[in-house]
């Protein structure tokens, strides 16, 4: 399930919206303009967290609970969204009203109050990476179908060249993939439920991995063919919010914002 299948979340960039109410509950945290890190954020661990039996859904009284990933308060108490129900027909079935902060709270419906707990966050079960798996390639996807990543990434190079620096920066990474690779969550809207897949970012220009990456590339494993399958290059800053997304913020990919 989708959040915004379930419930309605309204944002803008006139006034508060969701993203500005979590995030100013939230210990600091770089989210990117217009909060859009926070928006897939809080959309990835929702999917999760669905899948995982963790959102709280009261029928009787039409409300649902879900907690804001594992983010938490500067005190560390856990942060939860609340959706009303929708009475709307053909929408969604809640829309987003509110956010506590605390593992208590209460809840006003229909001039009723109701004592409430947090859910429990979403846990992340990251598969290991197989660095012995092969990586599988697609580059006629990578240099001509989207010729104006590489082409602005590697300006001054031929395609041939832009070919070898990729395909050199893939291998490295993969080798030293304990040091390099990043789990992200990825959820095909057809699909019936979410998936992890991996990162792997490429660093061409500077030989430092705590640098900012040229490109980041997405992997799917084919554990039937044990091989990597290298879908797509992506700029570093739209790799970074759903690899985030399962990060507990870990520091190690900070740069790729």
């Amino acid at each position: 399930m989708q959040l915004n299948d379930f419930c309605f979340m309204p944002y803008s960039d006139n006034r508060d919206d969701y993203r500005d109410f979590v995030a100013r509950s939230a210990i600091d945290e770089n989210w990117g303009p217009e909060k859009r890190y926070l928006q897939q954020y809080l959309s990835a661990n929702f999917e999760i967290a669905y899948e995982q039996g963790k959102v709280k859904v009261n029928e009787e009284k039409g409300y649902a609970l879900w907690r804001a990933g594992n983010l938490v308060t500067r005190d560390a108490q856990p942060i939860t969204l609340l959706g009303v129900k929708n009475h709307v027909s053909g929408k969604q079935p809640y829309f987003f009203k509110f956010v506590f902060t605390g593992e208590r709270f209460s809840i006003e419906i229909d001039g009723e109050k109701i004592p409430e707990t947090a859910p429990e966050p979403p846990t992340y079960a990251v598969p290991a990476y197989h660095g012995d798996y092969k990586l599988s390639y697609n580059f006629t996807h990578y240099l001509d179908d989207h010729a104006e990543r590489a082409g602005e990434v590697f300006p001054n190079l031929n395609e041939h060249q832009r070919f070898l620096c990729i395909y050199a920066a893939l291998n490295l990474s993969h080798i030293r993939h304990q040091n390099t690779a990043v789990a992200q969550w990825y959820k095909d809207k057809n699909a019936d439920s979410g998936t992890y897949q991996w990162l792997l970012p490429l660093h061409v220009k500077s030989g430092n991995i705590s640098d900012k990456p040229d490109l980041v590339a997405t992997l799917d494993p084919v554990d039937e063919y044990q091989e990597y399958s290298v879908r797509t290059l992506l700029p570093p800053e739209w790799a970074y919010p759903k690899a985030r997304a399962v990060s507990q913020r870990d520091p190690h990919f900070r740069s790729w914002a």
